[in-house]
């Protein structure tokens, strides 16, 4: 779809801030986790390092990829890695059971619609957990008005920005 490729390049250009975070953000986001199994990630270029500010969670999750599929596993140190060049726990013990996802995005809407990289790779995950809550992470120069939606995007329950937690269908 032409105007997603047109938006990804647009918001791949604008630099993630690298703002500290809120504590009124922080403290909301630590209740909301307190206690549950909640999946991150580990963060590339340009994706806000959310996981310093992680305390309340009863476990800490990630994702990681094993035979060409990328699934959920606990997110402990060593970490290499993976094919997409992407850090993983190098010693992988799976979780079938998510509470709360953490989903990083190139830009999101205030319908909670993401635009991702285009591969597809958390829609696929996402969708193997729908009685999950996902919570984009962004800051506010990557919200945009309309990101296109297709049938098999997943959209986000909620927003989390540097200041501020946008509940969308929570």
């Amino acid at each position: 779809m032409l105007e997603k490729i047109e938006l990804r390049t647009k918001l791949k250009s604008i630099s993630m801030v690298d703002a500290v975070h809120d504590a009124s953000v922080i403290n909301r986001l630590n209740e909301i986790i307190k206690d549950k199994i909640v999946c991150t990630y580990v963060p590339i270029k340009n994706e806000i390092n959310i996981n310093t500010y992680l305390y309340e969670q009863a476990l800490l999750t990630t994702t990681c990829v094993t035979d060409e599929n990328i699934k959920v596993c606990v997110y402990e140190e060593p970490l290499g890695k993976n094919k997409y060049n992407v850090y993983q726990p190098i010693n992988i013990k799976f979780i079938e059971k998510v509470d709360i996802f953490l989903v990083p995005g190139v830009g999101f809407d205030n319908k909670g619609t993401r635009l991702g990289k285009g591969s597809g790779i958390y829609d696929n995950l996402l969708s193997k957990f729908p009685n999950s809550i996902y919570f984009g992470i962004t800051d506010r120069h990557h919200l945009v008005e309309h990101i296109p939606y297709e049938s098999h995007d997943i959209s986000m329950h909620g927003l989390i920005t540097h200041d501020e937690i946008i509940e969308i269908n929570l």
